[in-house]
């Protein structure tokens, strides 16, 4: 039995950011491409600005530049356990491509059952989140890997595959910069890689994805 009422449960994309969260806003992005899942207690993250830079011809992390992998780097993408303790909503990242030692907790308000509020506890920020999961509810489904970490959360036809990455003989450090990195060690960081797909009849599309490349291709495992 999830922890995490029903009515989080989905496909949720995030329509506004605002800070701050009262008042005229000072920064507004409804540009950028967010998306979270919560399956159960589980959920995964995704979100890629608009600026993106422009990835053609290239296929694969080795073929980036230093420039390319520094942006890729700095992307936010999570995954792990998420816990309602009403209005609080925390999300616990056990895989995290950007790491800080921010809490992650907002405070939340259903304006309907598909439209979600989210605001920081300090009002540093506003989101709107709209749930884009259509149809019936089904239950959604968790996939974990030899070490308990999140590889596939889904609920209906849409789905997150997550790849935590795998230990490195000289683990980069968490909290630096990607600037700070070594172009080793940024490769390193981005061995996480989180995909939001889509199921179109037989076949996972991806449509996000933090390696461009992936994108409107059928998902690979």
């Amino acid at each position: 039995m999830s922890l995490v009422p029903p009515i989080y449960h989905g496909l949720w994309q995030r329509t506004l950011y605002a800070e701050p969260a009262q008042g005229e806003p000072e920064h507004i992005d409804d540009d950028s491409q967010v998306f979270w899942l919560q399956a159960g207690d589980w959920h995964a993250d995704l979100r890629v600005p608009a600026n993106r830079p422009d990835f053609a011809g290239i296929d694969s992390l080795d073929e980036c530049s230093r420039d390319q992998l520094q942006w890729l780097a700095g992307q936010t993408a999570f995954a792990g356990i998420t816990r309602v303790q009403s209005p609080f909503c925390t999300w616990h990242r056990l895989v995290d491509l950007s790491p800080s030692l921010d809490k992650d907790i907002g405070v939340m308000r259903f304006i309907d059952d598909d439209t979600l509020e989210e605001c920081h506890p300090s009002g540093i920020y506003r989101e709107v989140w709209r749930r884009i999961s259509v149809g019936e509810r089904p239950e959604p489904i968790v996939e974990r890997d030899a070490s308990g970490l999140p590889r596939w959360l889904q609920y209906g036809d849409h789905a997150m595959a997550i790849d935590a990455g795998s230990a490195v003989e000289h683990e980069p450090d968490l909290l630096a910069k990607p600037s700070e990195l070594t172009t080793a060690a940024l490769k390193a960081r981005m061995a996480v890689n989180i995909r939001y797909v889509r199921r179109r009849g037989a076949t996972w599309e991806v449509r996000l994805s933090t390696r461009p490349w992936q994108e409107k291709r059928p998902l690979v495992a």
